[in-house]
């Protein structure tokens, strides 16, 4: 949803709250004594929703040559093109008005320099983050990127604890497996983050395993998604019967 859709629908709703507030009030004077708490209760959301709306301006007035910046730098990343994400990013971070722009466009300015090949710069920049905003996925893949392996795969492991581990996190999860505890331990965390992973992933892990020579590990990974997959039920066509 766009800044301007969001804040029309937010406008309409503050201005109907406070029109359903204002006719129960009417009706209550009128001798319907029951509507007088819907009334007031309407003209507190209103009042509410306008002090969203005035907010949402105001920040979005505040942040809004960084929203810009940081918009062209996700662009940038996605056409493969770090240089030129890693200079929009870095404008986005001296515009920022706000704490959480100015967060995201660090979170980008590491990608950015991760794409660059400079992982000490990617470090660099998340160090300027907030413990809190910190994104998880992009903290493991900097201290990958700086042969920290071991700290990538802790982090990520907190991720799948609390059930944030991302697709792309579970990937590079599997990857660093791989690189320090060998194929067999790769195909376990495949295992232990398959729903995550997504079967073409899984897919690539069970390539990998056979290609290895892993074969006991293949063959469970094999196995589970096989009967995971007869698990399903079977798709009824909408001609039949």
């Amino acid at each position: 949803m766009s800044f301007r859709t969001g804040t029309a629908l937010a406008v309409s709703a503050a201005f109907g709250a406070m029109l359903l507030g204002l006719a129960a009030l009417g009706a209550s004077s009128l001798g319907i004594a029951s509507l007088r708490v819907l009334g007031f209760t309407s003209l507190g959301v209103g009042g509410l929703l306008a002090a969203f709306v005035r907010w949402r301006r105001e920040r979005h007035d505040v942040d809004g040559e960084a929203l810009a910046q940081l918009a062209m730098a996700r662009a940038e990343l996605d056409r493969s093109n770090p240089t030129a994400a890693g200079w929009a990013a870095s404008k986005a971070v001296a515009a920022a008005g706000t704490s959480r722009t100015r967060n995201q466009a660090l979170t980008t300015l590491a990608w950015a320099a991760l794409g660059q090949g400079y992982p000490e710069r990617a470090k660099m920049a998340l160090d300027r983050i907030q413990p809190h905003a910190l994104d998880v996925y992009c903290f493991a893949a900097v201290e990958c990127a700086r042969g920290r392996t071991e700290l990538a795969i802790q982090a990520l492991e907190v991720a799948r604890t609390f059930g944030t581990l991302t697709s792309d996190g579970a990937k590079l999860l599997v990857d660093c497996y791989v690189s320090t505890h060998g194929i067999e331990r790769a195909v376990l965390a495949a295992l232990e983050n398959r729903k995550v992973l997504g079967a073409a992933n899984c897919e690539q892990v069970l390539t990998a395993a056979r290609l290895a020579g892993a074969d006991d590990a293949a063959v469970r990974l094999a196995s589970v998604l096989r009967n995971e997959t007869t698990a399903l039920p079977p798709v009824i066509s909408a001609h039949a019967g």
